[in-house]
């Protein structure tokens, strides 16, 4: 649950930073988020057996299709492609490179 709360309050803060102010769009990208995110990790911690190499392909593929999907349910909202790229992208990023410091050197 750790996990799921960390990635809402920086991918947050990420959309805050890039200019979003509505609070409908917060709650429907929390709910992106939850949807993209608990399988995503779901599949790392139980289904997953591969090595070193192949968690980092596994973890690759899978932010490649939340980043596709998350980027899909953006514009269904938005319905601005450029804005939903960046959102996506930025937020993924964020959260990705934010949790791996965490991961890493934290726990």
């Amino acid at each position: 649950m750790e996990p799921l709360l960390i990635t809402i309050i920086l991918e947050a803060l990420a959309l805050f930073v890039l200019g979003e102010r509505s609070p409908t769009f917060f709650l429907y990208w929390t709910a992106i988020t939850t949807i993209t995110n608990i399988p995503a990790n779901l599949y790392i911690i139980y289904v997953f057996k591969g090595g070193a190499t192949e968690y980092y392909i596994a973890v690759a593929i899978i932010e490649l299709i939340v980043l596709v999907s998350e980027f899909l349910l953006c514009y269904l909202y938005t319905k601005d492609k450029k804005k939903s790229l960046i959102y996506s992208l930025v937020c993924n990023v964020a959260s990705y490179f934010i949790g791996s410091v965490i991961l890493n050197f934290i726990f």
